[in-house]
């Protein structure tokens, strides 16, 4: 099984770190991690999202025809699901984006969640998926930690300053789970479930083993209608 984890900016170190964090997976052997470069260096925001799309269209593409990659499902490892929709129409094979898993999952283990991701521009995005995928009303919050994307493992206060917002922003919301809003701040998945003492989500984590599932059940990305591969133009 070859699950392709695309990270659609192109910080490599970044990358490197989702690598180091999910290779304890059983399975994990199975896992392929990719950046897409020349994309933004940290997705923030509409403008850098639809630069990062390009990219990451481009990235599935060449794996597609690829005689060496052996894809049988993606990930985008990006909460905001960049060029989710867009993915999903140029292959058969399953895409899933971190944020739509790691929001739907949260509904299967309380009403009430909130979401943390690092900067408020990035507040936007995630509110028009969340109520995309119809969880508006499950949904307490989007916060930010106000903490660019790059700093967040670099900062050596970034896990107090993180864990000091997702506490007051819960209590004032009546939270009952919290979801990790970006992939940079995966790392700090269990050390946050047992400071919070809650349910704390990684959609990185919780992506690759629903695709290793779907792989498993042989379900593939319908092309009946929405998905059905672009016209040859």
């Amino acid at each position: 099984m070859a699950v392709y984890v695309i990270n659609p900016n192109a910080s490599a170190a970044m990358t490197q770190t989702l690598e180091r964090e999910n290779r304890v997976f059983e399975g994990a052997s199975g896992l392929c991690f990719e950046y897409c470069e020349p994309s933004p260096k940290s997705i923030e925001g509409f403008s850098d999202g639809a630069k990062a799309a390009y990219h990451l269209v481009e990235k599935i593409s060449q794996l597609e025809i690829s005689e060496t990659a052996l894809p049988e499902a993606y990930i985008i490892a990006c909460f905001d699901d960049t060029g989710l929709d867009a993915a999903r129409e140029i292959t058969g094979r399953p895409v899933l984006g971190i944020g739509q898993i790691a929001v739907q999952a949260a509904t299967m283990l309380c009403q009430k969640f909130c979401i943390i991701t690092a900067m408020e521009r990035s507040i936007p995005v995630l509110e028009i998926n969340v109520r995309k995928y119809g969880l508006a009303h499950q949904c307490a919050g989007v916060f930010a930690a106000n903490m660019p994307v790059l700093s967040l493992k670099e900062d050596p206060d970034g896990y107090d300053k993180v864990l000091t917002v997702a506490k007051n922003q819960l209590q004032d919301h009546a939270g009952e789970a919290l979801v990790l809003g970006c992939a940079g701040l995966s790392h700090w998945t269990e050390r946050l479930s047992r400071d919070l003492g809650m349910p704390v989500l990684d959609g990185v984590r919780l992506a690759i083993k629903f695709a290793q599932a779907m792989v498993d059940l042989k379900l593939t990305t319908s092309k009946v209608n929405a998905y059905r591969f672009p016209e040859l133009k």
